[in-house]
């Protein structure tokens, strides 16, 4: 759709944007920059945590059943450069890719069409375009044929973000066309709003969360929830910590079991150790509250991991998908990462189990995303020298 739904969209923040490279698409106003110790010790956890950087171990799922990382990439366009790749598979078996391509000065919420389950994909529609902080598109199939894509849209002042939104538009011919339908959320400066992810609760309702910084050492992991189809939104709910000084965001959810009983697993990036590294929350009632928090991935020191995204196979297996600048010689966050992935089985009375990490890309590569595109294929998504790209992750 384009436009900006009448609402100003100023100039950049004037960064190279032309091939992406991690610059400000995922991460917060400055959040991927903050490198210095946080005050206070880190949180006490509620479960025992799982086994922690080094002490990870292999994949403990089905003996006969591992996941497999397949080594061609798949490309979201054909002819499209741009960064934040995310997919979403439809009802009628197409695979719809989201990403922000670059024209000039002007970002576009591009959207591209795979019909042979995620191999190949071509140009299908166009959620908006603005001169200004347009980012972080992602996709959910409600109903047959009609798809939602939420994403930050952010007025621009010659310092920065000047008012914050998460905005959601709507298509009901499978992503081809698309309209604007309402703000999730939206707030004045200086804190923002970051990074959306959406949902579809066990009563039908729309959950979605997105990050909000309370303060320069907070943010927190907000959820709105809609019973309309994303027309209208619930008062905001922080999900967990608000009180910790600890930058949680860029937050994803996989719905899986433990021992017969349905379970989400949210998995984040925070701030426990200076840098970033990444945690899990369980909820076992549909996402209303969460606990058993835990350290699921911490790279060596002074090193970031960060960017998570997750994604569950049919048995409940899950997979997690993240960039880390733990293999360079030199720490710029965001600007030196590549791509890796970790796995566990279902939980296990609030405990995971996660493997050691597997190299997805090991190019300069950013803003991962995954999604199934059935019950034994993930599809991992991430830019790679400014395209968008994906690898195929199946359960043998």
């Amino acid at each position: 759709m384009p436009g900006n739904f009448g609402q100003k969209i100023m100039k950049t923040f004037g960064l190279d944007e032309g091939q992406g490279q991690g610059q400000g698409h995922g991460h917060g106003q400055g959040q991927g920059e903050r490198q210095g110790p946080r005050p206070g010790q880190p949180p006490q956890y509620e479960s025992y945590p799982p086994p922690q950087y080094p002490q990870q171990q292999p994949f403990q799922g089905h003996p006969q059943r591992c996941p497999r990382v397949h080594e061609e990439d798949r490309y979201l366009s054909q002819n499209r450069r741009g960064t934040y790749p995310r997919i979403a598979r439809l009802g009628d078996g197409s695979v719809l890719a989201s990403f922000t391509h670059f024209q000039g000065d002007t970002r576009i919420l591009t959207v591209t069409r795979s019909t042979d389950g995620g191999w190949t994909f071509e140009d299908w529609g166009e959620i908006s375009r603005g001169e200004g902080d347009v980012d972080n598109v992602f996709l959910l199939e409600i109903a047959a044929g009609t798809v939602l894509a939420a994403f930050r849209n952010h007025d621009l002042g010659p310092n920065g973000p000047t008012h914050f939104r998460i905005t959601v538009c709507r298509s009901t011919d499978g992503g081809r066309t698309w309209q604007f339908l309402s703000q999730a959320a939206e707030k004045d400066g200086p804190h923002g709003i970051w990074e959306p992810f959406m949902r579809l609760g066990r009563q039908g309702e729309v959950q979605l969360t997105y990050s909000l910084e309370f303060a320069q050492d907070n943010q927190c992991t907000m959820m709105v929830r809609s019973l309309d189809g994303g027309a209208t939104w619930s008062p905001p709910q922080c999900l967990h910590g608000e009180c910790d000084a600890l930058r949680d965001g860029m937050n994803g959810i996989a719905p899986t079991w433990d021992h017969g009983r349905a379970a989400l697993v949210m998995i984040f990036e925070t701030t426990s150790f200076g840098t970033f590294n990444l945690e899990a929350l369980i909820s076992y009632d549909d996402g209303q509250t969460w606990g058993y928090r835990h350290r699921v991935y911490v790279p060596p020191q002074r090193h970031n991991a960060g960017a998570p995204q997750i994604a569950s196979f049919a048995d409940g297996s899950l997979a997690v998908i993240f960039m880390t600048d733990e293999d360079h010689p030199e720490v710029s966050w965001t600007k030196n990462a590549s791509i890796k992935a970790i796995f566990a089985p279902p939980p296990q009375n609030g405990q995971i189990f996660w493997s050691h990490p597997q190299v997805i890309c090991p190019h300069s590569s950013h803003w991962p995303g995954i999604a199934p595109v059935d019950g034994h294929t993930l599809l991992a998504t991430f830019e790679c020298d400014g395209q968008p790209r994906a690898k195929a992750i199946t359960l043998q």
